[in-house]
């Protein structure tokens, strides 16, 4: 069976914690197999095949349009699981049940199962205790998060029948591929399985082409969404018209709603629930959080703007976003070493005043010389709190999930 086992004994002690137990595995970001991952869950009954997925698959925008697919799916009454990646705090954020992070104890009990198999990486381990929590929790549906691209990403194994691409950026060329048609290709491999795949908006004839789904179809097809001012948004499908908050700020945003409510449409396509109801679909995503995307967090005692945009696209998308704000914002920066940060640091300048950069604590992390070079005449900053003291309000962080991250965790606001 699949299911994972209880701590015996003395239920006072805690269990090892998930991130020292994920510690000593391979952090590989993407290997050209997925044998061993599969091994691994034949071994634990095969648990992914417990429950009906929707895979999300693309550069930008997929946990954003996996949490509000979640929500919707949760609202009409069937018990979720949520796998997103990466975390901001804690590694416990990426499996959710019912809307809740899994706790310390069941995400080690799960990870327990996995010692066997020494050989999965970082990723493809937390997938594997993941798809074993929710076949526990005995779900009804699973929302997943693709990790990198898509030929062999870990969350192709779950083999979903309904699939999303939010779109194709040029993020991770090492990995996937030097051109954008490339990288389609390679997404479009975790789409192939799917029954029924759905293209966000922001894909064009010619990726479409590349991605090799000749069956997919456009979510502006099935459902319409348009910004009607005031920071409301009118959607409609099969006779629907409804108005609503938009739930996520940011204009990208639209895009990721359109596609979490076609995807819905495609559950309810697969008699996983029945007809999505307006009323419902408006009340679950009125005051969605989705931390690290264009937020509002208090952090020592100063109200931060966190953004992930932490490659060309995103970067590009805050830019936008920026540029319509009555204010302008000093920016706080850093990012990973494989980023294009020149052409980030070009979008960006334009739209803030001051800059500062800061080391991050990770061994990618972009030297703090580099990121000078990018954004000349900036602070540079041993640390995001040294980095944040820099400057003064009103403040914008972006170029990371680290940073986001690392400002979140000594934020006052707890977001798990």
């Amino acid at each position: 069976g699949c299911a994972a086992p209880r701590t015996q004994g003395d239920h006072s002690q805690m269990p090892i914690a998930p991130a020292v137990i994920l510690g000593n595995r391979p952090a590989g970001r993407i290997r050209p197999e997925l044998d061993g991952l599969r091994e691994a869950l034949r071994e634990l009954g095969n648990p992914q095949s417990a429950y009906p997925s929707i895979l999300i698959v693309g550069t930008n925008g997929k946990g954003s349009t996996a949490v509000m697919l979640e929500a919707i799916l949760r609202a009409h009454g069937l018990k979720t699981g949520l796998f997103t990646s990466p975390h901001l705090i804690r590694v416990e954020e990426r499996v959710r049940l019912n809307g809740v992070a899994a706790t310390q104890r069941e995400l080690s009990g799960a990870l327990a199962l996995l010692d066997a198999f020494p050989d999965l990486t970082y990723f493809e381990t937390v997938t594997a205790a993941a798809l074993t929590l929710f076949a526990e929790a005995r779900v009804d549906v699973v929302v997943l998060e693709a990790g990198m691209g898509g030929s062999w990403d870990a969350t192709r194994v779950a083999g979903s029948a309904v699939a999303g691409l939010t779109n194709v950026g040029t993020d991770h060329r090492r990995w996937l591929g030097s051109s954008r048609s490339e990288i389609a290709r390679d997404k479009g491999r975790a789409l192939q399985a799917a029954e029924r795949t759905v293209i966000g908006a922001d894909v064009s004839g010619e990726i479409r082409d590349a991605l090799g789904v000749p069956g997919a179809v456009a979510a502006r097809s099935i459902v319409s969404c348009d910004d009607i001012g005031g920071g409301q948004v009118r959607l409609g499908w099969g006779g629907v018209d409804i108005s609503l908050p938009m739930p996520l700020p940011g204009k990208f945003q639209y895009d990721n709603l359109q596609l979490a409510v076609a995807l819905a449409l495609q559950a309810v396509a697969m008699g996983w629930v029945t007809a999505l109801d307006p009323g419902t679909v408006r009340g679950c995503l009125k005051g969605l959080t989705w931390p690290g995307r264009l937020s509002r967090h208090l952090v020592a005692d100063r109200e931060v703007l966190v953004d992930c945009a932490h490659n060309l696209e995103a970067a590009r998308a805050l830019a936008d976003h920026l540029a319509g704000l009555d204010s302008r914002y000093n920016l706080l920066f850093s990012c990973l070493s494989d980023k294009p940060v020149d052409a980030m640091a070009a979008l960006l300048c334009p739209h803030v005043g001051k800059v500062a950069v800061c080391q991050l604590e990770d061994e990618r992390a972009m030297p703090l010389e580099r990121l000078i070079e990018a954004f000349p005449g900036a602070i540079a900053t041993g640390s995001p709190r040294e980095g944040l003291d820099a400057l003064r309000d009103p403040v914008v962080a972006a170029g990371s999930l680290r940073l986001a991250g690392a400002l979140l965790a000594l934020s006052q606001e707890v977001n798990a």
